[in-house]
């Protein structure tokens, strides 16, 4: 089923003008109705053929035993191949690519077996049994095969007039009276008039089940549409994990061990006051992307940006035991990636840089707030300190806190040092990860042509430390946290 053009998304707008609810006043409405409707009924029919195939079974049987004296032999071949066309309908209608054939062989069939049962029946000078056999076919034409109201007319009123001039044919040749005159006529006409009144309730109903499927269709696409505009707002394993938990176990703290990751970018304070919010809007979207892209592909969870800053989660909401090794490796890929986009815009006035921080252990994980609004948080000393290493990196470092680099093997290059951090009363030892290669060339900012060799070190966010001693540092050094 498609919606027609049209449709209002939101079903409390209305629903299409019928005429007396047989008839969508809207051609292009109709039209989708109409396909809609052969679908609909297509197994019910299919259904319905067997057992019209199943009652002219019976036919053949009471034939067989005796039941008309005259033409047996004719009845006893014509109502198994009716019983064959009704068997050849039900698989059509079961058949997705011959569902248009399903509504012609239908009526078809019904108006052959209505027919066949007045000729079969007219030699027994039986009005009630005439009547009998035609309210047989009227039933299932005007029910079982849910025809549309005009077709089932179409398909049934033949045969039923023919009945109702058998039946006056008989009495005007004085071989019937009036009282069998009577019952002759009574029971088609009633057969037809009832039938058809209720092959239009059937209808009726057809047509309001249309419309229910496509307010729901309706709504089930505003929901869907609404879900993934305010899944942009999250992470969607956080929206995932809401919607497959629900509320109250999403908003259920939890302890994870996981490793956290922050992300920082150097130099964008004075990029930005050099070079306007356009530059800073470009560079801040190609750099979202970068960290979204490979937090999917490490599957990671980006918990949130805060200007040129995020923090990602390894390990949450999805648990991993090797959550360090995956976030170093996610760090590395972080490092290469966002080096091009920076080396992208990055001038030798303005130049820019990353630096991460990677720190693992245990963290209070869940939903935070309250009734009106909440957020996803993860809350304990991991994150700060994640945060709190990412301020002291410079660009091209990554400074990993004591837990994540014991659960690692040493790399060679690393460096180790003790550093002292604000709301942190212990000196902490820090693991650095140096992956600064040859000084970067520049292009002026979104352009791929002016090539600028860079002749100097980049300048020093606020909070940056200088460069660190190679080899193990036993002192502390101290250093102003990054604002940011």
């Amino acid at each position: 089923m498609t919606r027609p053009g049209g449709w209002p998304v939101v079903s409390e707008l209305g629903s299409p003008e019928t005429h007396w609810g047989l008839r969508f006043l809207d051609d292009t409405v109709e039209q989708d109705y109409v396909s809609w409707r052969r679908e609909h009924v297509r197994a019910f029919t299919q259904f319905a053929m067997y057992g019209a195939a199943g009652a002219a079974g019976c036919a053949f049987v009471a034939v067989a035993l005796g039941a008309l004296d005259e033409y047996r032999g004719l009845a006893l071949v014509l109502i198994p191949a009716m019983i064959g066309l009704l068997l050849a309908g039900a698989v059509v209608a079961r058949r997705d690519d011959l569902g248009h054939l399903v509504l012609p062989w239908s009526g078809l069939a019904n108006l052959i077996g209505g027919v066949l049962a007045v000729a079969l029946t007219y030699p027994t000078d039986n009005p009630a049994l005439i009547g009998a056999c035609v309210t047989m076919a009227a039933y299932f034409g005007l029910t079982m095969f849910r025809l549309p109201p005009r077709f089932a007319l179409l398909s049934v009123s033949p045969y039923v007039v023919l009945a109702a001039a058998a039946t006056l044919r008989l009495h005007a040749t004085g071989r019937i009276d009036d009282q069998e005159l009577a019952v002759g006529l009574f029971i088609p006409v009633t057969a037809l008039l009832s039938g058809m009144v209720l092959n239009l309730a059937m209808e009726w109903l057809t047509r309001q089940t249309y419309v229910d499927h496509l307010i729901i269709d309706s709504q089930q696409d505003a929901l869907f549409d609404e879900r993934s505009n305010m899944a942009r707002f999250v992470s969607p394993d956080i929206a995932e994990t809401a919607h497959l938990s629900g509320l109250p176990d999403a908003v259920r703290t939890e302890i994870y061990s996981l490793t956290a990751l922050s992300i920082d970018l150097r130099g964008f304070t004075t990029f930005t006051q050099r070079h306007g919010a356009e530059f800073m809007v470009q560079v801040l979207q190609e750099y979202y992307a970068v960290v979204i892209d490979a937090a999917a592909e490490y599957g990671a969870t980006v918990k949130d940006f805060a200007g040129d800053g995020a923090l990602i989660l390894v390990g949450a909401p999805f648990p991993r035991p090797d959550h360090p090794r995956v976030g170093l490796n996610l760090a590395r890929h972080l490092i290469a990636r966002v080096r091009v986009v920076t080396d992208k815009w990055a001038t030798p006035e303005t130049p820019l840089g990353v630096g991460i921080g990677l720190s693992s252990g245990e963290c209070a994980v869940g939903a935070i707030g309250t009734d009106a609004q909440l957020e996803y948080a993860a809350i304990g000393t991991t994150v700060n300190l994640s945060a709190r290493l990412c301020g002291r990196a410079e660009d091209g470092q990554i400074l990993m806190g004591p837990g994540t680099a014991r659960a690692l093997e040493e790399t060679p290059g690393w460096v180790r040092t003790m550093l002292t951090f604000r709301g942190i009363t212990e000196p902490v030892e820090v693991t650095i990860e140096d992956t600064r290669a040859a000084r970067p060339t520049f292009t002026t900012p979104g352009t791929a042509s002016g090539v600028v060799p860079m002749q100097r070190e980049p300048a020093p966010e606020p909070g940056d430390v200088p460069p660190v001693v190679q080899g193990h540092a036993n002192v502390t050094a101290e250093a102003p946290e990054d604002p940011s």
